[in-house]
């Protein structure tokens, strides 16, 4: 299948043209005040707003809603045919992390002919799955959406929305209310086409409808760009959260407003569950060329008619303008667009509920969190529930009994949305901490206890609170927080193996008492080089024991990279490092040595005020998606000084002496979830793993 080209040139630049500009309304400025004619009314200039349900912003309503009764089939437009080609992606977002699960590529042949006949049919597809799953996509979500909708809005084949009636439909004056936001001009060759951003809610905020903003042109009354979203009545699915839709079209043959790109994000959870894993089905199509031909006949029959190529012939195709993988769709990106018009559209109906789910959920912040076994605790059970009485505020609790510690765990959490930001407040009683990083995921690490005697922690009991400032979203992200909390050390309440009377390791004492601390951390996802993506985390923290006593200063900062997804071969290598001043409490140490930094090593052998380590990973599918062939390997060490030198003492950890160096192979199995490493670096050792992605949330 070959490209096809506008019958003009000059349409096509126009189209680009108008394309570009279009997609720039949300930012545009005004260029004065006109008049909507027949209305002597003016228009206000951009940014200003004469209040809902204006005169200007009825007659421009009125417009839309006449243009539509007609659209394309009243006009001189007789046919067209269009080459559309996008992605579906599904992914899993981890407290904000997004990763692919699957990703599809569609190429769609788009053909329509006056009055009201079209027929799409898919001509090329390919795709791959990253992690197993079961989806299958409705039909209306790998094809191009005509007109913007008829005058009753269904997505998911209704079982996503269901005749929620258009904002520019017969009778939607009755439902809806609209503002004039803005204006942009869009000079073309022969004339200038105006457009207004008209905004829109319903008038009841309970009732199922649109919520967002519609770009017309005052000439015609067409709608360039549809950007929307819906109240929570309006999903017929209740494990919908949100569902966007942006809906752009651009100028052909200099009269003709057609589709030209579209983007549908749908986020899902458990409707009766708070969990830290949400899924998406994010989708963007893009209209490469549109035909005009009027000798074309294409006898398209009455309706519209949706087919699909087999197999074997999708396969075939090979004119993809973009790899399976890339723009604003890969994983761990979002969608600025998206995000905004759900950020209106709660501005819009002034601050109610705009998320779809339950006020009311059982809650868990990972799954340790239900039940697990530990040195320190013995069998831990617990629960937690999670209220969210509108969209802007969440609170959490969540408390368990450590059966064998005899003592119970309690902590609180306020989320409060102020814009592009969260403001959080929390407070716990006895939490366990662990003084070293994440060795394993929880799961594991309960398994390991049960099966050998080593959870791979080093804990210790924290009381206290912390009140912070964090940005969850976008390519920088950063938190601050201030926190005071007092610490004491664990006790081993497991004497022995499980299995066998061998004594298990101690618990490590930490130096005691009340802690005030202020901390920060910064994360920016870096220019993507071809076949690498960068990601810089920097964190620090100063804080004094008591009330002016000054304690100590902890800062450090990582270098990672991954290879893109895709592909047989795969890679991801990090370097960090870490110092600190002051003197150290021996929980703020950092360890090196065994699982999670230089296996082959007595776990957390090595502890300092100075580190550094780098790891690196290559893999090879030798039977995807069942096995990956691995190869890996770290280098570090730790330094000690003077602010370092009573805490490892007391911890019973020294320096490094130098560099030490782990290497080894192993196998990734089932889609490289989980993983089986023999690495040497003092010693010979087996690991059994999981992928880090699972880390936060088992």
């Amino acid at each position: 299948m070959t490209g096809r080209r506008t019958s003009s040139a000059d349409g096509r630049r126009v189209a680009a043209a108008a394309a570009v500009a279009v997609a720039a309304l949300c930012f545009a400025s005004g260029t004065g005040a006109q008049e909507i004619p027949p209305s002597s009314a003016a228009v206000p200039p951009a940014g200003a707003s004469d209040g809902w349900n204006s005169e200007v912003a009825v007659l421009l309503i009125e417009r839309a809603i006449e243009a539509r009764r007609h659209a394309w089939a009243d006009s001189s437009l007789a046919r067209f045919r269009a080459d559309v080609q996008g992605h579906v992606y599904y992914l899993g977002d981890i407290l904000g992390e997004r990763h692919v699960i699957r990703a599809d590529q569609l190429a769609v042949d788009v053909r329509w002919q006056r009055p009201d006949r079209s027929m799409q049919t898919i001509v090329g597809r390919r795709h791959e799955l990253r992690l197993p799953t079961t989806i299958d996509y409705h039909l209306d979500h790998l094809f191009l959406v005509l007109d913007n909708f008829p005058d009753r809005i269904r997505i998911g084949e209704g079982d996503e929305i269901r005749d929620v009636l258009h904002p520019a439909g017969a009778g939607a004056r009755e439902l809806y209310e609209y503002r004039l936001a803005d204006s942009l001009e869009i000079r073309l060759r022969d004339r200038t086409a105006r457009v207004f951003e008209l905004e829109v809610r319903p008038r009841d905020g309970a009732d199922a409808a649109a919520v967002g903003s519609l770009f017309v042109e005052r000439e015609t009354g067409a709608i360039a760009r549809m950007r929307i979203t819906f109240t929570p009545a309006a999903y017929q699915d209740p494990q919908i959260v949100r569902l966007v839709v942006d809906l752009r079209s651009a100028l052909q043959e200099g009269r003709y407003w057609l589709p030209d790109e579209q983007a549908v994000e749908i986020v899902r959870s458990l409707p009766w569950l708070d969990f830290p894993l949400e899924t998406l089905v994010r989708t963007r199509l893009r209209v490469l060329d549109y035909d005009f031909d009027e000798g074309a006949l294409f006898g398209l029959g009455p309706g519209v008619l949706i087919y699909s190529l087999r197999d074997e012939e999708l396969a075939r195709f090979d004119a993809w303008e973009d790899p399976l993988y890339g723009g604003s769709l890969e994983e761990g990106s979002t969608d600025g667009d998206l995000g905004e018009a759900v950020a209106d559209a709660r501005d819009l109906l002034l601050r109610r509920t705009l998320l779809g789910g339950r006020s009311w959920q059982l809650a868990f912040p990972n799954a340790s969190g239900a039940i697990r076994a530990r040195r320190s605790e013995g069998l831990f059970v617990g629960a937690g529930a999670a209220y969210r009485p509108n969209d802007l505020v969440r609170v959490s609790f969540a408390g368990g009994h450590a059966i064998g510690e005899a003592r119970p765990q309690v902590s609180l959490g306020l989320r409060r949305r102020l814009g592009a930001v969260e403001a959080e407040l929390d407070g716990w009683l006895r939490a366990h901490r662990d003084a070293g990083p994440p060795a394993g995921v929880g799961v594991l690490r309960t398994l390991a206890l049960l099966a050998g005697g080593e959870d791979y922690e080093d804990p210790y009991l924290t009381t206290g609170g912390r009140i912070g400032i964090v940005r969850h979203e976008g390519p920088v992200r950063w938190r601050v927080g201030a926190s005071f909390e007092r610490h004491r050390s664990a006790a081993l309440v497991v004497g022995t193996k499980p299995f066998g009377d061998a004594p298990l390791r101690p618990v490590r004492p930490v130096d005691e008492g009340e802690l005030a601390r202020l901390d920060a951390g910064l994360t920016v996802e870096l220019r993507s080089a071809p076949g690498a993506r960068w990601r810089l985390e920097l964190a620090g923290e100063a804080a004094a024991r008591g009330i002016g006593d000054f304690g100590y200063t902890r800062a450090t900062a990582a270098l990672r990279a991954r290879g893109s997804p895709g592909g047989a071969w795969n890679w991801a290598s990090g370097i960090e490092f870490g110092a600190a001043g002051g003197t150290l409490p021996a929980q703020r140490l950092f360890l090196l040595g065994g699982r999670g930094s230089l296996p082959g090593y007595g776990f957390r052998g090595w502890g300092g005020d100075r580190m550094a380590l780098w790891r690196a990973e290559v893999s090879r599918a030798i039977a995807s998606p069942w096995v990956r062939l691995r190869a890996l390997g770290a280098v570090g060490g730790t330094g000690l000084g003077r602010a370092g030198e009573g805490a490892a003492r007391r911890f019973g950890v020294g320096g490094s002496e130098g560099l030490r160096a782990s290497a080894g192979l192993g196998l990734g199995l089932f889609y490289d979830i989980l993983r089986l490493d023999v690495m040497r670096g003092g010693n010979w050792v087996v690991l059994l793993s999981v992928d880090p992605r699972f880390l936060r949330i088992l």
